[in-house]
């Protein structure tokens, strides 16, 4: 299993590195390049009702319309362009505009035309030499993103003028020209992973298959095994996520989704631990016949690496709207500072620290010493101990899920 996901992982890197050198070049002639959807019926109505009048307003042209849906070219044109110009996923949009000139604005999404006019008419010397405004709503427009290709995106109220934004930046990554020197990308790198690893969604199932392996009383091995396993099926679906081949994917629209389950699963375990206690005479679900128990134990713990890989896959994806805020940043970040290979080895960076805190719990809930102490422990006060986890985990459980609501 891990011979498997350290191939994906490889395979990844190349054809990431093989796709970035095939893509087409492409350069923005002066004037407006819109890459729109024709199906789109909202995205018609905005363009002729909105954009098109509000880039004449500007005094942009010529204005160049291209439809990726009937023309596949254009598609891979744009493609092209996000990747040069390394704009990540999450500012990407159904709908472009690119206005060249002396300088270049990006417009992701239905960005209202007040913006679009107030951007466009900003002195070339008092704005970054590149700016970005995403606003991906088709519908109730509250707020958009506006990113300079460098620093962090900020998010402002729709009525808010860009220029708070321009503000900004001059003033936190740097003056109107977005040239200079990178930022010291290393020590951010690390510190930021290791904060976005810091979220309950991956801690939850983590800490439920533990409790699993440790009622079947399975060896420290099989869960230093198992934890590792998962660990590492987390890091490769985030990194795969910062690749952007995992960008579109959505397993479901509640970013806690997998932290609940787990926790509700921890609950029911310790409840029903506690509740044998006080009830003794409850039939025990988890008895079996003495003579069978070592060939169901060791089906249990053959089937426990595997569980564990799917466990991770879907944690890292259901795990990314928990905590991606700061990927995104990061990731932008390094498109814009940084070569491909530069930026892949700090992506493998930050995802070793993203999972760090989960190595971290998984060798102090499987420390030798600790077990042994525990298994003494409980050997004298069976009662006491069994009452105490189950107590445990019911609260450990309560946490998560609070935590996760």
């Amino acid at each position: 299993m891990a011979f498997a996901l350290t191939g994906i992982l490889v395979a990844a890197s190349v054809a990431a590195f093989l796709t970035l050198g095939s893509r087409p070049d492409v350069v923005l002639p002066e004037g407006a390049t819109i890459y729109f959807n024709e199906a789109c019926g909202d995205c018609l109505t905005y363009l002729n009702g909105d954009l098109l009048p509000s880039l004449a307003r500007a005094g942009v042209e010529p204005v160049l319309v291209k439809d990726y849906i009937n023309d596949r070219s254009f598609r891979a044109e744009l493609t092209a362009l996000n990747g040069a110009l390394g704009i990540p996923f999450e500012l990407q949009s159904h709908l472009v505009t690119f206005v060249s000139g002396a300088t270049l604005t990006a417009f992701e999404g239905h960005v209202p035309g007040a913006l679009i006019e107030e951007a466009l008419g900003m002195n070339a010397s008092a704005r970054p030499e590149r700016i970005l405004v995403f606003q991906d709503s088709m519908g109730a427009v509250v707020a958009y993103r506006a990113w300079a290709f460098a620093g962090m995106p900020q998010m402002y109220p729709i009525d808010t003028s860009l220029a708070v934004y321009v503000a900004w930046y001059e003033a936190n990554v740097g003056g109107p020209d977005p040239g200079g020197p990178s930022p010291a990308l290393l020590p951010l790198v690390l510190a930021t992973g290791l904060l976005d690893g810091l979220n309950p969604c991956a801690f939850a199932v983590l800490l439920f298959f533990v409790s699993f392996l440790y009622a079947v009383r399975a060896p420290r091995a099989e869960v230093l095994r198992m934890g590792g396993i998962y660990a590492y099926a987390v890091f490769l679906v985030y990194f795969l996520i910062g690749l952007g081949i995992l960008g579109a994917i959505v397993v479901s629209e509640d970013p806690h989704l997998i932290a609940k389950v787990a926790a509700i699963a921890v609950i029911a375990l310790g409840s029903f631990s506690l509740l044998r206690i006080l009830v003794p005479g409850l039939p025990a679900i988890n008895v079996m016949p003495q003579a069978s128990w070592p060939r169901i134990k060791a089906r249990i713990l053959e089937g426990s690496v595997p569980s564990a890989t799917a466990a991770g896959l879907l944690v890292g994806l259901c795990t990314f709207p928990c905590s991606g805020g700061v990927y995104v940043a990061i990731l932008g970040l390094l498109a814009s500072n940084t070569g491909f290979l530069e930026g892949l080895g700090y992506l493998y960076l930050y995802n070793g620290m993203y999972i760090l805190p989960l190595l971290l719990v998984l060798a102090a809930v499987s420390n030798r010493r600790l077990a042994l102490a525990a298994a003494g422990w409980e050997r004298s006060h069976a009662r006491l101990t069994k009452a105490a986890l189950a107590a445990t985990m019911v609260g450990m459980g309560a946490a998560l899920l609070v935590l996760s609501l």
